[in-house]
């Protein structure tokens, strides 16, 4: 049988479609949710699930936290909007993507992570609670445009922390392209940027997105969640999920598997199945494997693009072995 890691690809193979998470604000075009993390607390037990909600011409305009016993039914716990992040921030916030959730294994408090449009740039700011349901505190800006490869976006990351380590992948932009950059912390609030990975050995190419889950492998980091390399009308849509086992001090990530996202359900687009945002959480007392994805709509939205598209967070249940 199996040894370290359950096998991402044996995750991915034997999923099953099980329903509908979080429905977009309105079914029009322009109109999402995801953008995410669902995680399982692993000292109250409890799944919790972040989104941004977003209804154009609106841009994304709340962070939402949700949380649920059973990692299916979920109820909202807070919800903070973009005004209520300027005032914290002490900057207009234009927009919010993509945030992460985890508990910091030293205070017990909450980690919220949002990726904010603060004018011109994406940056990712930290705010921290006690209690998933609030009051939220902002701590600040933790990943900021300082880098050549990152200079107009540092943000969209996927977070998780391994050997009592946070590590981070996050999207990099600058005007030379879109990358994806590695980052660590000992304490989640201070980053140590450790650069662009090459992949395989070989350098990134011009436009590589990667979102999803950092999981412990018996050999280190591995990554698993999508990957993606086209922008279709102003949108990052992929049909591509893979796996790939992070070298820390060798800044490099060296492929597990590669596969095609084959939907599963009525709502997900064929060709474009998922905009970006993918997380799979192991839930060991039940068996198995929970995997979520912002789903492109194939009938309510007028076709893929930013602002005529209907995203849904749709959740597959996976026992692999079973």
């Amino acid at each position: 049988m199996w040894q370290g890691l359950t096998p991402p690809q044996a995750v991915l193979a034997a999923r099953r479609f099980r329903r509908v998470l979080l429905d977009p604000p309105k079914f029009e075009p322009g109109s999402w949710a995801g953008a995410g993390k669902l995680w399982l607390d692993p000292l109250d037990c409890e799944f919790l699930l972040t989104s941004r909600p977003r209804s154009w011409p609106e841009r994304g305009y709340a962070i939402e936290v949700y949380r649920s016993p059973d990692g299916e039914s979920f109820s909202l716990a807070s919800s903070i909007t973009k005004e209520e992040l300027s005032s914290m921030c002490g900057c207009a916030v234009h927009s919010i993507e993509g945030t992460q959730l985890l508990r910091d294994p030293a205070t017990g408090r909450y980690m919220l992570y949002a990726s904010l449009d603060v004018g011109g740039k994406w940056e990712t700011y930290l705010l921290t609670s006690d209690d998933p349901a609030g009051p939220w505190r902002g701590e600040g800006f933790v990943l900021r445009c300082d880098r050549d490869y990152d200079s107009t976006e540092a943000r969209d990351p996927t977070i998780d922390i391994i050997d009592g380590r946070y590590v981070c992948l996050y999207k990099a932009s600058s005007p030379s392209g879109t990358r994806t950059a590695l980052a660590v912390s000992g304490d989640g609030r201070r980053w140590v940027k450790l650069g662009v990975p090459r992949i395989d050995g070989a350098e990134q190419r011009p436009y590589l997105l990667l979102y999803g889950s950092l999981l412990a492998g018996s050999t280190g980091p591995v990554f698993f969640g999508t990957k993606t390399t086209e922008v279709v009308k102003g949108a990052a849509l992929t049909d591509t999920v893979a796996a790939y086992a992070v070298d820390l001090r060798g800044l490099n990530l060296e492929t597990i598997f590669e596969a095609r996202w084959e939907p599963r359900s009525p709502y997900e687009h064929q060709r474009y199945p998922i905009h970006t945002y993918f997380g799979a959480a192991r839930d060991e007392a039940r068996g198995r494997w929970l995997i979520w994805v912002e789903a492109v709509d194939p009938k309510l939205s007028a076709e893929p693009g930013l602002n005529t598209e209907v995203d849904r967070v749709l959740l597959y249940v996976s026992k692999p072995g079973a």
